[in-house]
């Protein structure tokens, strides 16, 4: 129950409206006692008396009940509604929020289906319980007693045989509710599954396309869906059994009513309006005392989502700022790797005692086979994560005595896999600095090479990408990069492998764009491509997370080692290469080194 007693906290805010939510509840069980008391008054006094004033009476009696009874229904209604929705609101705006504060580490290991379904699936679970479990039990439990207490005023002998039939009818729900909750918690897992599987897959349709794997995927989902339908029409199954059972149940307690009462009747020991009034009753009964026991069942179903959510709100961030946090309004650029050691895990290191020092406005270049630890390096710079030992110094502060919010606004990176979002090109150039005014996001477009191509666009730079609008190619999306990394103007730069997946001639547009980048800015390149480094100022060489040697281009290339080896396994086949495309060659990288 402490989940629960924790998500009635969510409740706590608005509690003037649950308490007008149960008053009105209340009287919405009290509007339903007259009812066959007018039934009873109509069958015992209008009929056999002729009396068509109290037949008048009791029609307007009837229109005014069920006119405040509608009203107060919608009232409740649209409280319990919107308390619903205020609580899920709440829920969801925590949980997202939270989300942004996790460190990497954490979704490292999560599939973005599963984190999707605990915002969406598990928190719609969780209102459904609220609106319709918690709040409704109250009006359900305040229905059996008054109505079981009525019973008893008017025939006590008919009430005992309805409260012998009623166990029954509640023990039937519960036997094979129990069966149900079994497969609806499978189904739970599976619709999970599904979900996840199709957010992977859907996200790397090329992928799939490229192999030619369509006709498989289309079998394995199917295979997925086909157990879901399995699991289903066995859930089906069991509820209409149920269904079936419980109407057998409620006949044979209805039948006894009408039998026994009929025979108290001839006896004249109850008029018939009376036992017509008690048959009215028996069907205020059934439905809530089922309600109540299922409410047992929707906790539990709920439960499993109310775990996952509060798991995940329960999750602290790997990577906080420290009490003594420092705020640094600038930086020079100055970084310096102390004796780093760090895992992913920490049992296994990636990096082993790593240590250097970058100046200034310099350019380091990161280089060495995959695995290497190259963008581990970037990832400590920019504290994703924290080293396991060792310290990495900008301006000579430790990154973990600096607050957050103020290192990472002074770094800025150009990754491979360009990140743009479904908005305008303005606003994906300016995510990095939301109060850019349009002339700066032009003049950071402009650097980039970027401004005519958004010209010559109908919308220009309002033109929006993604599902509802253009499609970009992989050159404008870097220069995109540039642009969004320029207006940011951070001191130092990480260029992840930023030009790798680029044809030759679209990857000399967006180095030119670079060059107005890097300028004045401490630059850290990791590549695979060595013909894009040959302008650093010094290349950081590593091999299985330990630096095996530190340089510049000409010193490196002349000294046997893994840097000389990497040369000359890409620069082999020049030989085999046109007079054209070596000449090509020659001048990028005479240009780059330039």
């Amino acid at each position: 129950m402490e989940n629960y007693k924790r998500l009635l906290q969510y409740l706590k805010p608005y509690r003037f409206r649950v308490g007008l939510s149960v008053a009105l509840m209340f009287a919405v069980t009290l509007s339903a006692i007259p009812m066959p008391l007018f039934q009873k008054q109509v069958i015992d006094a209008a009929i056999p008396n002729r009396d068509e004033r109290l037949l008048v009476v009791i029609f307007f009696a009837v229109l005014a009940l069920y006119a405040v009874r509608g009203l107060v229904s919608f009232t409740l209604n649209y409280l319990v509604g919107w308390l619903g929705q205020r609580v899920i609101f709440d829920l969801r705006f925590q949980s997202y929020r939270h989300l942004q504060r996790l460190s990497l580490a954490y979704y490292d290991g999560r599939q973005p289906g599963k984190i999707m379904a605990r915002l969406t699936g598990d928190i719609d679970v969780i209102q459904y319980a609220l609106t319709q479990g918690f709040v409704y039990l109250i009006t359900d439990v305040a229905t059996l007693l008054i109505v079981v207490g009525w019973l008893f005023l008017l025939q006590w002998k008919l009430a005992l045989i309805t409260m012998f039939i009623l166990p029954l009818y509640v023990l039937n729900y519960k036997l094979l509710l129990s069966r149900i909750r079994i497969v609806s918690v499978e189904l739970r897992e599976r619709w999970e599954k599904m979900m996840s599987t199709l957010t992977e897959k859907v996200g790397s349709i090329a992928v799939v396309k490229v192999f030619a794997r369509e006709g498989y995927e289309t079998d394995r989902f199917m295979e997925t869906v086909a157990g879901n339908f399995k699991l289903g029409m066995q859930q089906t199954k069991l509820n209409r059994f149920l269904g079936a059972t419980s109407q057998v149940i409620r006949a044979l307690g209805t039948g006894l009513v009408l039998w026994v009462g009929g025979t108290i009747v001839q006896d004249r020991g109850m008029t018939p309006g009376a036992l017509f009034a008690f048959y009215g009753y028996l069907g205020y009964l059934y439905d809530p005392a089922v309600r109540i026991v299922d409410f047992n069942v929707q906790l539990q179903w709920a439960n499993a989502a109310i775990e996952r959510v509060f798991e995940t709100l329960d999750t602290r961030p790997e990577i906080v700022d420290a009490p003594d946090a420092v705020h640094l309004p600038s930086v020079r650029g100055e970084v310096e790797f102390r004796n780093v050691t760090f895992g992913y895990d920490s049992d296994h290191p990636v990096l082993h005692d790593v240590s250097f020092k970058v100046n200034p406005g310099e350019i380091i270049a990161i280089v060495g086979p995959s695995g290497a630890g190259k963008s581990t390096i970037v990832n400590l710079l920019a504290r994703f994560y924290d080293v396991n030992a060792g310290h990495v110094l900008v301006d000579g502060h430790d990154v973990r005595n600096v607050r957050l919010e103020t290192m990472r606004r002074h770094i800025g990176m150009v990754a491979q896999e360009t990140i743009l979002f479904s908005v305008s090109l303005k606003e994906n150039i300016r995510y990095g600095k939301k109060d850019a005014t349009t002339d700066q996001v032009i003049s950071a477009a402009r650097s980039a090479d970027l401004h005519e191509f958004v010209m010559s666009l109908p919308d220009g730079y309002e033109t929006k990408i993604g599902e509802d609008g253009i499609k970009l190619s992989g050159g404008q999306k870097q220069r995109m990069a540039i642009a969004r990394a320029i207006l940011a103007n951070p001191r130092i730069l990480i260029l992840d492998d930023a030009t790798s997946a680029l044809d030759s001639h679209t990857e000399a547009n967006v180095q030119a764009a670079l060059g107005h980048l890097m300028e004045g800015r401490t630059n850290f390149v990791i590549a695979h491509r060595l013909s894009t480094i040959l302008n650093a100022d010094r290349i950081l060489v590593m091999s299985e997370g330990r630096i095996v040697d530190f340089g510049t281009h000409t010193v490196l290339v002349n000294r046997p080692g893994l840097y000389q080896d990497l040369y000359r396994e890409q620069f082999k086949t020049v030989e085999d290469l046109s007079d054209d495309d070596r000449e090509r060659l020659l001048t990028y990288a005479t240009a780059a080194h330039a």
